[in-house]
C-alpha cells in the first residue's frame, strides 16, 4: 500500500488528480491513498513557512511526499525553490518517507519554458536523491506528437481534464512501477465521474506517460 501527500497547488489538484491517481491504482488491484497541503499559487517556500504542512508530514506515515513548486518557480526564483526543497526533504525522511518532485509543464503559450522547467527539477531531485515524476516530459510529448489532444484547462496554464489523468498516469507509472497501458479510461469515485476520455485518447496518454518514465530510468 502507498500512501501518498501531495503539497502544492491549483496545478496538483485541478481536475482531481491525486483522486485520479487513486482510481487507476484500484482499477489495477493497488491501494493507493492520498492526501494534499495545497494552497492557491503557493511555493515550496510558502509549505516550509506553514507549520501545518510540517505537521502532516511529521505525523502522516507516508510512504511518499509529492513536492509541487508554483508553476513559475522554476523560471523567476529556482534558488528559493530547491533551497526550500531541500528543507522539506530533511523532514520527509526524518518521517520516513520518500520525497518526490512534480515536475510541471509550460504554459500553452509559452512551450519554450519546458526546458527550463525540467532542468530545475531534474538538478534538485538529483540533489536530493530523490524520485522525479517527470510530468512536464510526458506533457511535451503529446504536445509535439499529438497536438489536437488538448490537455490544458481553459486558461492555457492548468491542466484540463486530459492533462491531469496524464499526470495521474504518470504518477502511477513511478510509484506502482509498472505500465498503466490498458488501465481504464473511465474513473468514478464515491458516485463521482473523475474521468470519462475517449479509450484511443487514454491509451496515447497512458503510453506517453510510461515512456516519459522509462526515459528517466525510472521504469
Amino acid at each position: 500500500m502507498h500512501r501518498i501527500l501531495f503539497i502544492g497547488n491549483s496545478h496538483t489538484y485541478l481536475h482531481y488528480m491525486p483522486q485520479l491517481l487513486t482510481g487507476l491504482a484500484a482499477g489495477s488491484g493497488k491501494k493507493v491513498i492520498t492526501e494534499q497541503s495545497i494552497g492557491e499559487g503557493a511555493s515550496v517556500a510558502w509549505h516550509w513557512s506553514r507549520p501545518e504542512t510540517k505537521d502532516l508530514i511529521a505525523n502522516g506515515s507516508w510512504t511518499h511526499v509529492v513536492l509541487q513548486e508554483r508553476s513559475r518557480g522554476p523560471l523567476e526564483d529556482k534558488p528559493s525553490m530547491h533551497t526550500h526543497a531541500r528543507h522539506l526533504d530533511r523532514i520527509i525522511r526524518k518521517a520516513g518517507a520518500r520525497t518526490v518532485f512534480f515536475m510541471t509543464w509550460a504554459a500553452r503559450a509559452n512551450g519554450g519554458d519546458q526546458a527550463v522547467i525540467a532542468s530545475a527539477y531534474k538538478e534538485i531531485a538529483r540533489v536530493c536523491d530523490a524520485m522525479l515524476a517527470p510530468v512536464g516530459k510526458a506533457w511535451d510529448a503529446i504536445m509535439n506528437q499529438h497536438a489536437s489532444l488538448d490537455l490544458y484547462h481553459r486558461d492555457g496554464r492548468h491542466a484540463g481534464k486530459a492533462g491531469a489523468y496524464l499526470s495521474a498516469c504518470v504518477f502511477y507509472t513511478l510509484l506502482c512501477e509498472e505500465s498503466p497501458v490498458g488501465l481504464s479510461h473511465v474513473i468514478e469515485k464515491e458516485g463521482r465521474l473523475l474521468a470519462d476520455l475517449p479509450e484511443k485518447d487514454a491509451m496515447l496518454l497512458q503510453e506517453a506517460a510510461r515512456a516519459a518514465v522509462a526515459g528517466h530510468g525510472i521504469s
